[in-house]
């Protein structure tokens, strides 16, 4: 009746059922009592963590060895259970844990339910608990019957208490096999197996019974128990099952042969692993000296001879504009100011301020290309021939032109070839040294990835031996960003640091301290380069408020135009920016591909149509 109720229930009040099944068998717990009769009373505790509906657990009293292992039946099957709980051996003894109620049918959801069904030698107790993402213990006595053997000379358990159809890792295994009484005899024996796994160990517990254990057990890997003891522990008229033989010394003779046959394979597996050892330990003994090496040799960087702290020198070698290369091994926005504000200095372009503008804004006008270089000359094409009309433009003509949907990618297109140019430009001053550890760096990726794979067929697994490759990329992208630089490139460094450092500090010196102030317009397209225009300009300003130029050089440039720096310096920040935003916007707002046919646009997946062509340099 109680039954009917409960279904009648279940049926009006259907349960939600777990979804997305991700769970692991954290702990599995098995005590097992051998009876005087033959017979063993079982009880499992599985800890179950994760997400489920419930668990099932297929019993066998039958296996595929010798049938006289074999059970007859498996009786009195009960199952408890408790939720969201720690792990605990006292669960053979707790006595809050929930009895399940055994029906016909159930559902994914339901709670507290379990159902028995026939499978070929044996049964399947299907439990219904299910959690999310929570630990779950599912509890289970049953007695198995006539499991034990009676010799001539001994009695003999021989049980799986894990089978080879088991079909989940357990991460925590424990076994505890009890004696019908306490054995001191010689007789008492025992052995512990596994399909593959030989980490587990098995010892006794007092004279009582014995206790395996092991750890990551795989799926599918069956773990069986063999006891030998005394046979006068049992009850020889009620035991079925007897065998007119003296087995103890064949038992004995068959378990050597398994512990030999173990052993041997342990030690291949030790020969194996220390193998895969020794050649991850030598890979990465060597890997740290060359790294070591790489880094003294390729990557500390020089002392440079010069020292002080301030440089008021100029060094004529090359245009602004490398400076950044040098200083960054990079070309900034700061660098195309700096340029424009050289080409000013150099009297190959002339501005004059647009008239009612309400910003600043600047008319430049190509005077001439008297000794530009070819860098020089790509920033005045692009400048005065894309941007503006020949031989003008404007700074509203550059931020218009770059921030245009119509002619962004050209902007960026032209700005970037100018970037190379510089770059190139820098790499030809040999300011660092060629990247000669690069042919080590590949050497040990190649190396790193071999020792992954002969640890892998030879079954190391540690984390060392497993991520060889991946260390051996690092050491590449190491030896490929790694610079150093050369004698002439830390002098120079070290010189324009100072430099920079006597920008920075301009404001706080005496106008007597200065270098004359014809040097002051020249002065003020290296800060530019520096980031330091704005703050440069500024302490012009002021030290130029105290030279009185009735008699004397004053520099028209920077008296008159002040804020031509940070107009400029603004212009092609602005106009970077722009071009970068206008570019996304423009991807951003393209059509969505259409698989009608009807237009759209671009869909992935080009390449596979008829015809077609590739093509490459020679």
């Amino acid at each position: 009746m109680k039954k009917f109720l409960l279904l009648l229930i279940l049926g009006l009040f259907p349960l939600v059922s777990v979804k997305a099944i991700d769970y692991d068998i954290k702990h599995y717990y098995i005590e097992a009592q051998i009876k005087d009769n033959g017979d063993m009373d079982v009880k499992e505790a599985i800890y179950l963590k994760g997400t489920y509906n419930g668990y099932e657990r297929d019993i066998l009293y039958e296996g595929i060895g010798d049938e006289l292992y074999n059970a007859t039946d498996i009786e009195n099957i009960k199952v408890y259970g408790k939720t969201d709980i720690e792990a605990s051996e006292n669960v053979f003894t707790d006595q809050t844990l929930t009895e399940f109620t055994e029906v016909a049918t159930a559902q994914k959801g339901n709670k507290n339910l379990f159902t028995i069904s026939d499978i070929y030698d044996g049964y399947r107790i299907t439990m219904y608990q299910p959690a999310n993402n929570k630990m779950n213990v599912f509890f289970l006595s049953y007695t198995v019957k006539d499991v034990a053997i009676l010799h001539n000379d001994v009695a003999e358990l021989n049980w799986n208490f894990i089978g080879n159809g088991f079909e989940d890792d357990i991460a925590d295994l424990k076994i505890k096999v009890y004696l019908p009484k306490s054995d001191d005899s010689s007789y008492f024996r025992l052995w512990a197996a596994s399909g593959t796994n030989l980490a587990g160990e098995i010892e006794k517990i007092n004279n009582e019974g014995a206790y395996a254990y092991t750890k990551n057990l795989d799926a599918y890997d069956p773990v069986t128990i063999r006891l030998t003891f005394n046979k006068d522990l049992v009850n020889s008229s009620l035991i079925t099952k007897k065998r007119n033989r003296e087995a103890f010394t064949d038992i004995l003779e068959e378990e050597q042969v398994k512990a030999d046959e173990a052993n041997a394979l342990r030690k291949e597996i030790r020969q194996k692993y220390w193998t895969g050892i020794i050649i991850t330990g030598v890979f990465y003994l060597a890997l740290i000296g060359t790294w070591v090496y790489v880094y003294l040799v390729h990557d500390k960087e020089r002392k440079a001879q010069f020292n002080l702290k301030y440089n008021r020198e100029f060094i004529d070698d090359y245009n602004v504009e490398v400076i950044d290369y040098l200083m960054h091994k990079n070309i900034t926005s700061n660098a195309m100011s700096a340029s424009i504000m050289n080409l000013i200095y150099k009297k190959n372009i002339q501005f004059t301020e647009l008239p009612e503008e309400k910003k600043k804004e600047y008319e430049f006008t190509l005077v001439n290309r008297d000794n530009l270089n070819e860098t020089e000359n790509i920033l005045v094409d692009f400048l005065f021939t894309k941007v503006g009309s020949g031989d003008k433009f404007t700074t509203k003509e550059l931020k218009s032109y770059a921030s245009s949907t119509k002619t962004c990618d050209t902007f960026m297109t032209s700005y970037t070839k100018w970037k190379r140019a510089v770059t190139q430009d820098g790499e030809n001053e040999k300011f660092f040294e060629d990247k000669k550890a690069v042919g080590m760096g590949v050497v040990f990726l190649i190396l790193g990835i071999l020792v992954q794979i002969i640890n892998g067929s030879l079954g190391v697994e540690t984390l060392l031996c497993y991520t060889t490759g991946l260390v051996g990329v690092i050491f590449l992208l190491y030896t490929i960003f790694s610079n150093k630089k050369t004698e002439k490139g830390i002098e120079h460094y070290a010189k324009w640091q100072a430099f920079r450092n006597f920008l920075d500090d301009f404001g706080t010196f005496e106008l007597k301290e200065l270098p004359e102030i014809v040097l002051w317009d020249r002065y003020l397209v290296y800060a530019t380069i520096f980031g330091l225009a704005d703050k440069v300009q500024k302490a012009m300003n002021v030290h130029i408020k105290e030279i009185d130029f009735n008699d004397s050089y004053y520099p028209i440039f920077i008296y008159n135009n002040i804020n031509i720096g940070h107009t400029i310096n603004s212009t092609v920040s602005s106009a970077i920016s722009g071009a970068q935003a206008a570019i996304s916007r423009e991807n951003a707002t393209s059509s969505m591909s259409s698989g009608s046919g009807f237009g759209g646009g671009f869909s992935s997946g080009g390449g596979f149509g008829g015809g077609g062509g590739g093509g490459r340099g020679f």
